[in-house]
């Protein structure tokens, strides 16, 4: 469990320190700093341990592709307005401090932690241990240490999406052998006129090989050609089976999503935290945020968040202000003036 985070000029925050629940939500307008949040935690663990999103990627090369304009290559977008010498994340976790740090020496970034593992590197008169290296201007990386440092974590975000297609079709066969697909498939049967019964990979006219939700009458529907809620949930549910994290992070969660498939997600989210891992959602909805809450109450934290001249602050509110902001029918970015 994530107690704590802290960050120092890591992305667009320059300060930030945040206490962290079993079930979290960050709530707050664009630019706030929700998302800037969930990517510190997504690459805690170890920036360079692969996740399930295309081929062969590390969680450095996903926040990298979230990112990407035009033809911009590198991780210079790691430190705040670029322009930074050092970015730390630190996480307090049942007592237990851990740093992860980015040290630029252009061209190249030194990732390292508080952890002994890595070898040692003398940057700027101090010496380090470093686990990896980044490009400061291209998209270059090299590590000798791939595993999770602490408990994985999951990012889910609706950007990434088409990834998750990717990687189902390049393990189709282990996750096959784990049996998730069909128990996956009945459940999304809740939000459909359709009963689905499993799902499958096979080929969509010729060769070229397709997603396909298989329905109980025998008939296939390609996974693209349902609703986006549906493909959402599908792409979470496999995923989360798959890499089973201490932390599920979840960027945008209301996308897509309409009340009744919200209130199913914010059920499955609740049985995560009831055993024993944690959530840690961002979103822009009150009222994604009072239906996510309110299955969870005891276990939960909301914040309103702001982020100004890349200070952060997290106002906590409590799930009867949510429902009086609702109520009100006050639009999150004036509570946001109201409150912080």
């Amino acid at each position: 469990m994530i107690r704590k985070l802290k960050l120092e000029n890591f992305k667009g925050i320059k300060s930030d320190e945040i206490r962290l629940a079993p079930l979290t939500i960050l709530l707050g307008a664009n630019n706030s700093g929700k998302t800037t949040i969930l990517e510190a935690l997504f690459l805690a663990p170890n920036p360079f341990r692969e996740v399930p999103y295309g081929v062969h990627r590390t969680a450095v090369e996903i926040v990298h592709f979230m990112h990407k304009t035009l033809d911009s290559e590198g991780f210079a977008f790691l430190f705040n307005k670029y322009a930074t010498k050092d970015a730390k994340i630190e996480c307090g976790i049942n007592g237990d401090e851990y740093l992860l740090q980015f040290v630029r020496a252009d061209p190249y970034i030194y990732v390292s932690t508080n952890r002994e593992i890595g070898s040692e590197v003398n940057i700027r008169g101090r010496v380090i241990r470093c686990i990896g290296e980044l490009g400061v201007e291209t998209s270059s990386l090299t590590y000798g240490y791939g595993e999770a440092l602490i408990g994985d974590t999951l990012l889910l975000s609706p950007s990434l999406i088409k990834l998750g297609y990717e990687y189902l079709k390049g393990n189709w066969a282990s996750i096959v052998n784990l049996g998730i697909c069909k128990k996956v498939a009945e459940e999304a049967s809740a939000f459909s006129n359709e009963k689905y019964a499993d799902l499958t990979i096979e080929p969509f006219f010729g060769e070229k090989l397709s997603i396909y939700a298989y329905v109980k009458d025998g008939f296939r529907i390609r996974l693209g050609d349902l609703g986006e809620g549906i493909q959402s949930y599908v792409i979470a549910r496999v995923l989360y089976e798959i890499v089973e994290p201490e932390v599920l992070l979840w960027d945008d969660v209301e996308a897509r999503f309409n009340p009744k498939m919200l209130l199913r997600v914010s059920q499955w989210l609740s049985d995560i935290v009831d055993s024993g891992r944690q959530v840690i959602l961002a979103t822009h909805s009150l009222e994604a945020a009072r239906i996510v809450a309110g299955m969870a109450e005891e276990e939960a934290k909301i914040y309103l968040t702001s982020l100004n001249d890349g200070m952060f602050k997290a106002k906590e509110l409590t799930l009867k202000k949510v429902e009086e902001f609702l109520k009100a029918g006050i639009d999150v970015r004036v509570a946001e003036t109201l409150l912080l």
